[in-house]
Parts: structure tokens; sequence; C-alpha cells
């Protein structure tokens, strides 16, 4: 079972925003999954080694905490779940 973390955004420019205070953390822009409704289209994805980096350094920013949200995304073959997180 393949996994990951997936920070899904409210608006283009906090995903933007906060795409540019990563790029340290091997971030990943991709569309978001359909299974996540609420968001403008845009997701980061990262692996388990920079998911503890990258939430601090959102937790620092300037970037509204409304405006995005966090989700474990587990995938078998052609299932996937994802989980929101509390941060």
């Amino acid at each position: 079972m393949e996994h990951y973390w997936l920070f899904a955004f409210d608006s283009p420019h906090a995903a933007i925003s906060a795409q540019r205070l990563l790029s340290g953390c091997g971030v990943v822009v991709m569309p978001t999954l359909r299974s996540i409704t609420a968001s403008c289209g845009m997701s980061l994805r990262l692996r388990d080694e920079t998911i503890e980096k990258a939430k601090g350094i959102l937790r620092a920013s300037s970037i509204d905490p409304a405006l995005y949200r966090l989700y474990r995304v587990e995938q078998e073959g052609k299932e996937t779940v994802c989980t929101p997180i509390e941060f």
C-alpha cells in the first residue's frame, strides 16, 4: 500500500504561496483528488520524511490556516482513501 500526504487549498494564491515556502521539502504540485471536494484544484504532495517540517513551516507562515487542509492519502490498486488530518 502506498501512502503520501496532501495539502489541499481553497485558493490558488494560497497554494502558490505554500509551494514557494515548501520548495525545500520536495513538494510536488498535483491536481486535487476528486474525493476531496472543497478545493481550488491545486494540491501539494509530500512524503513522510518532510511532512513534519512542512507542517511547521505552514503554521509559522502568514497563510490563513482556513485556506488549506491536510490529508493522508492511501492507495492500493485503484482504491484511494483520503483521511483528513487535524494539525
